[in-house]
């Protein structure tokens, strides 16, 4: 497509010679005899140079040169300013107020063609370089998309792999109580049972019997039922019942906060309670095995954070820590606030989760956040689990820090700001170097 070129000069002679001029190397030519006009074309076709006259009535070329940029132009063209002011101030206000060049008249022909076709050939490659940009932009947000929703489903399968390996145990937790809860229900059946045979056996007794013997009689079918000690243990089955209930529930919910893919809502949460939802999740693969010691911290503030990927973490450290345990140990989970773990000396809370498990060596101790790096046997970790902790939080602003001794355990540390600015680095989960 051949470039589009507007002259704008109130003297006709001075737009004859323009014309003369460029007819010999352009065919898309505009003029204009003022500055109104000079708008009304910008507006109304695609303009690639502008050779502007300087003095002239109505609207003067400095006017054009503040107003044009204002247009909502696609486009907006490239400036050569055409005029027989040669004094450096004015020149210097031209170019100041957005001329590309500044060309006095009398001016050559040749030296005028030579400069129209540099600007038009910058202005090819700056559109050129402006729709590379563009299209590189788009490729680098797609694949940026991309990356995100394949993050998404690496801490998602993470989740499920965790879940997964802790199925039995979490199965266990929840039939323990459907089974009490199921015998309390036979239980209750065969009170329900005897309490009919009792009513039916008073209303029996107060037909049968006079007076003086009713109470009597009445007394022993209470005594043959052993009323007492039923209305006591049903008043006790309904209340382990709903205790029952409500482990169950607690477990479903603990499950369902932690495993949904689309919870990302960041909030102030309570980082005890966010530990003692993910000591719910593990506890049956814990309790056979370890002892665990709470010291927590009174009055911790709440933490500004994602609350199921912040539950990923616990979750990862609290099993790591069962299987580095052989037989049966302890672990120690210390909670503190504090302003020295981060570098901007920022307040944020820690969480300590101490193993005296096997440690870790020291020859490996510096690959543990790498990803697709594990100890662990082929097929029975991905390697995966710490390096997306890792990059959880740092996406939180906060860190994991490690300190082990081969034979005596290992203490995991997570550092997360108190209040973290949500941003778009606070997603990215990309993995860590």
């Amino acid at each position: 497509m051949s470039n589009s070129i507007l002259f704008v000069d109130d003297n006709p002679v001075n737009r004859q010679l323009l014309r003369s001029i460029l007819s010999q190397e352009y065919s898309r030519l505009y003029e204009a005899s003022e500055g109104s006009q000079c708008l009304d074309i910008l507006q109304s076709h695609t303009i690639d140079l502008l050779l502007l006259d300087l003095n002239m009535p109505g609207i003067s070329g400095f006017e054009l040169l503040t107003e044009i940029p204002n247009l909502d132009l696609d486009s907006p063209p490239t400036i050569i300013v055409v005029s027989a002011d040669k004094d450096p101030a004015i020149i210097s206000k031209a170019l100041k107020g957005g001329a590309a060049d500044y060309v006095t008249t009398p001016y050559h022909r040749d030296e005028l063609i030579a400069r129209v076709k540099t600007h038009l050939a910058l202005r090819s490659r700056e559109i050129h370089l402006e729709q590379l940009v563009i299209r590189r932009t788009k490729e680098l947000t797609n694949a940026s998309y991309r990356l995100e929703q394949a993050q998404k489903q690496l801490i998602h399968a993470d989740k499920m792999a965790s879940l997964g390996q802790l199925a039995a145990g979490v199965a266990h937790e929840i039939n323990n109580p459907v089974g009490y809860i199921h015998s309390n229900l036979m239980t209750l059946s065969d009170y329900l049972q005897d309490f009919q045979e009792y009513l039916k056996a008073s209303k029996e007794t107060g037909k049968a019997c006079n007076d003086e013997n009713f109470k009597k009689r009445a007394q022993e079918v209470y005594e043959k039922f052993d009323i007492d000690y039923l209305r006591d243990d049903v008043g006790q089955i309904i209340n382990d019942s709903l205790n029952g209930t409500n482990q169950i529930k607690q477990i479903v919910t603990d499950l369902k906060g932690y495993s949904h893919p689309e919870q990302q809502e960041w909030l102030h949460h309570n980082i005890h309670d966010l530990l003692e939802s993910s000591l719910n999740i593990v506890a049956n693969q814990l309790k056979y095995k370890v002892e665990v010691q709470k010291r927590y911290q009174r009055d911790l503030p709440r933490v500004y954070c994602i609350g199921s990927q912040i539950s990923q973490i616990l979750i990862n450290l609290l099993v790591n820590a069962e299987q580095a345990i052989d037989d049966h140990g302890q672990i120690t989970i210390t909670t503190s606030l504090s302003r020295q773990s981060l570098n901007n000396n920022q307040a944020s809370v820690d969480i300590c989760i101490t193993d005296d498990g096997s440690g870790i060596e020291e020859t490996i101790a510096n690959r543990i956040f790498d990803p697709f790096f594990t100890t662990k046997p082929v097929g029975t970790g991905t390697g995966l689990g710490l390096s997306i902790c890792y990059n959880i939080a740092s996406g939180h602003g906060g860190l994991i820090t490690m300190q082990s001794q081969p034979g005596r355990g290992s203490q995991f540390t997570v550092s997360l700001p108190v209040e973290h600015e949500q941003s778009q680095e606070s997603n990215d989960l990309g993995f860590h170097d």
